[in-house]
């Protein structure tokens, strides 16, 4: 179904509007008060809105412009006249919320109708706005690859479908190449800031300049000493691969760490990924000074003491880095929560507070009273689609708890798909959906249900929790939209390879309406 041109006039009409009046609002908020912190937290809130904005006008304008049009599915022109109409309400409501802080058309209301619940209104629109904006660049930004693939392959078999056409070309734009020297880094040219382990703190002795905090992540297996010097090669080939994919990552909109290089352990025959963390992001630090890298598994044996809010978001960041995994043309096959990295905020000394003080806010934004946006890590068993797949496994029964039942075999597994993904995605769900409910013990200490229990019963088992009954499944701690979701990636069908549409409407885009209605 094509996007009419009067749709997309609209549609452009009013995000130029809207952005518009949000270039007024930051003015006036600035002229009311330039010193105010609040106003200046607000103001940035909003110009972080408004450039998202400008790219769809461009998105929207080059769709407008194309004389080959853009054929889109039911379901995408259903979500996209849904987007136009709260576009719509979003910039009317604005409007009004702007009207309100002018009296007689001369000054700004007084400084205590802002202080009573001027700012709070504003505050409360510019997040709805700022959520609608995430939802909406996922979806805009999936329709401007199809068009511009559409002119990339014109006269080409177009066969395989627009899937497969979306995924080729975020394949391309995520893995430009990156000349190998660039991306291979001597093993003995990092130093661990801990305990080395599976995966740990890292850094440069012969880039000291890099302030940039690094993790360092062992890939694989130690490989056998008499593999071929071809054979190792082809697992360094592959670990430059993956770097390559990851170098251009960007971690804030995918969830994924960017990669700095990777390395060759010769000693323990081993490569290694290095990440880059966030500038936000730090690590968590022990008793002894060390740094820690915490992962969601760690995590799951402490009690909770977060919102709702935040336990929704966590979830909807590890559906976007499944997403972002699947549009570059890979498949995660190690999806649970030893490979879902969580790290402090950053935050700045101020001078303001008392120690005391300093402290208690502190531990305020740390677990458990805060749940810290998630990072997937953990790609060891990660490969491009087009690859084959090994169809091996291993029987460690506390990993297969979160594999699909056709993927928990030693050997003669169902080929690997995304499908296999989100089955994965919706265990890691339920687990998190029922953290810190009473009596609740992580599902790798589960051993009385889940050890010595075969592929099909572990599904089961799962799918009985998610139910459960009226005081203990997981609907009653995260409502019956979540429940739902959960259930429709556990009976997700193995052999299915579920469209960005699908995965966006029935995961992510469900999920975090979820969140945003609190």
């Amino acid at each position: 179904m094509p996007i009419s041109g009067f749709e997309l006039f609209g549609l452009i009409g009013s995000i130029k509007a809207t952005a518009d009046i949000i270039d007024n609002a930051i003015q006036a908020l600035k002229d009311y008060h330039s010193s105010d912190d609040d106003i200046r937290k607000l103001c940035l809130a909003l110009k972080a809105d408004s450039v998202p904005l400008r790219a769809f006008v461009k998105i929207l304008s080059d769709i407008s412009t194309s004389a080959r049009g853009v054929e889109i599915s039911d379901e995408d022109g259903e979500l996209h006249k849904d987007i136009a109409l709260h576009l719509k309400s979003l910039e009317q409501r604005l409007c009004e919320r702007l009207a309100k802080l002018n009296v007689d058309g001369k000054r700004l209301a007084p400084r205590s109708a802002w202080a009573l619940w001027r700012k709070k209104d504003l505050e409360k629109l510019e997040k709805e706005l700022g959520d609608w904006i995430r939802r909406a660049w996922v979806i805009y930004a999936a329709i401007d690859a199809e068009m511009k693939n559409a002119s990339a392959v014109a006269g080409q078999n177009k066969s395989e479908g627009r899937m497969a056409d979306l995924m080729e070309l975020f394949g391309r734009l995520s893995t430009r190449p990156v000349q190998s020297d660039e991306l291979l880094k001597p093993f003995n040219d990092l130093k661990a800031r801990g305990e080395p382990a599976r995966r740990f703190a890292v850094i440069s002795k012969t880039e000291p300049l890099v302030s940039t905090r690094l993790l360092f992540e062992y890939m694989y297996k130690p490989y056998s000493d008499n593999l071929t010097v071809d054979e190792i090669n082809h697992i360094g080939s592959a670990t430059h691969d993956l770097a390559n994919v990851l170098y251009h990552s960007n971690p804030e909109k995918t969830r994924i760490l960017k990669s700095h290089g990777y390395c060759h352990d010769t000693r323990s025959r081993r490569f290694g990924l290095i990440y880059e963390l966030p500038p936000s992001k730090t690590w968590v630090t022990d008793s002894a000074g060390h740094a820690r890298v915490l992962s969601l598994r760690e995590l799951l044996n402490r009690v909770p003491h977060f919102s709702l809010n935040h336990r929704l978001r966590f979830c909807c960041n590890i559906a976007q880095a499944v997403l972002y995994v699947h549009l570059v043309g890979w498949v995660h096959k190690s999806l649970r929560p030893d490979n879902i990295l969580v790290f402090e905020d950053e935050l700045s000394e101020d001078e303001g507070y008392e120690a005391a003080e300093e402290a208690d806010r502190r531990q305020r934004r740390s677990f458990p009273y805060t749940l810290n946006s998630p990072y997937l890590a953990g790609f060891e068993y990660a490969r491009s689609v087009k690859a084959l797949s090994d169809r091996t496994s291993d029987a460690e029964w506390r990993v297969n708890i979160y594999r699909h039942p056709k993927r928990q075999l030693l050997v003669q597994n169902e080929e690997y798909s995304m499908a296999h993904d989100v089955y994965s995605l919706g265990v890691v769900f339920l687990e998190v959906g029922l953290w810190g409910s009473n009596g609740f013990i992580p599902f790798q200490k589960r051993d009385s249900i889940f050890k010595g229990t075969g592929a099909d019963e572990v599904k089961d088992e799962l799918l009985a929790l998610n139910r459960g009954t009226t005081r203990d499944g997981v609907a009653v701690f995260m409502g019956e939209r979540f429940a739902g979701l959960v259930e429709f990636c556990l009976n997700i069908d193995e052999k299915q390879e579920v469209p960005t549409t699908a995965f966006i409407q029935e995961i992510w885009l469900k999920l975090d309406e979820i969140r945003s209605a609190l």
